[in-house]
C-alpha cells in the first residue's frame, strides 16, 4: 500500500510538471496520462532522487556533530557587540537526508541575559538544486525559511519573515569555513533595519574537540 501511494504521488507530480506525451499507455498504466514512464522507471526515478549523494550533501557533513558557539551581535551599530555563548549539536535525520541542529545559548540581548533555544533543519533539494533550511527558536513563534547555494567557498542562504518587533525583514546568512569550524554571518534588511543589507552579527562555530560527525 505504501509503495502504491508513493508511486501515485510521483505520477501526480510528473503530471503537474507537464510530463504528458502522445504515446500509447503501457500495459498496467491505464488511467494515467499518455507518455508516463512505467512502474519500474518511476521506482528507479524515486530511488535516484531520494539518494543524498551530491557534493552539496557531502558539504552538509561539515556542519554535523558538537560545537561550541560564540555569538557577537549589534543592536546599535555605534556600540560594541553583545557577546553570547552556547552549544550546538548537529545530527542526521531521515536517513542522512536532512541535518537537524539544536542550539542552546546564554544570550545577551539589549543588555539582558536570557536563555535561548533553537532548532534548525537543513538539506539539499535535488529537485530544485538549492539548499533549503527552516529555523525556529524561543524568541518568536514563527519560522524562518531560507534557500541558497554555494558561492565560491561559502554557502549563502536567504529568506524573509515577519517578526512582531522587527516587522518584515530579509535575512541573509553567509556560512564561511575557517580553521577549526565555520562562521555564520548575519546580514539583514527590512522595515526596522533599512533597505540595504547590514551586517548585524556573527556566530562562530568551533569544535570542542576533533570529534566529527559519522560520515
Amino acid at each position: 500500500m505504501k509503495r502504491m501511494i508513493m508511486i501515485a504521488g510521483l505520477a501526480a507530480a510528473m503530471c503537474a510538471g507537464g510530463w504528458i506525451g502522445v504515446e500509447s499507455q503501457p500495459e498496467g498504466m491505464e488511467g494515467m496520462p499518455a507518455g508516463m514512464p512505467d512502474m519500474e522507471q518511476m521506482l528507479a526515478m524515486m530511488d535516484e532522487m531520494s539518494k543524498p549523494d551530491t557534493t552539496q550533501h557531502e558539504m552538509l557533513k561539515k556542519f554535523g556533530g558538537d560545537w561550541v558557539l560564540t555569538a557577537r551581535f549589534k543592536m546599535d551599530p555605534t556600540a560594541p557587540p553583545e557577546v553570547s555563548t552556547g552549544t550546538s549539536k548537529g545530527k542526521w535525520i531521515l536517513g542522512k537526508r536532512q541535518l537537524m541542529s539544536e542550539v542552546e545559548m546564554d544570550m545577551m540581548f539589549m543588555g539582558k541575559e536570557m536563555d535561548f533555544s533553537g532548532i534548525g533543519i537543513m538539506g539539499f533539494d535535488k529537485g530544485t538544486g538549492e539548499f533549503v533550511s527552516t529555523w525556529m527558536d524561543t524568541m518568536g513563534t514563527g519560522q524562518m525559511r531560507q534557500t541558497g547555494s554555494v558561492m565560491g567557498d561559502t554557502i549563502v542562504m536567504v529568506g524573509s519573515a515577519k517578526h512582531p518587533m522587527m516587522g518584515e525583514y530579509t535575512l541573509k546568512n553567509v556560512l564561511k569555513f575557517v580553521e577549526g569550524g565555520y562562521n555564520m554571518e548575519f546580514w539583514e534588511k527590512g522595515e526596522m533595519i533599512g533597505p540595504e543589507f547590514t551586517n548585524t552579527g556573527v556566530i562562530e562555530y568551533r569544535r570542542p574537540n576533533k570529534k566529527l560527525m559519522d560520515g
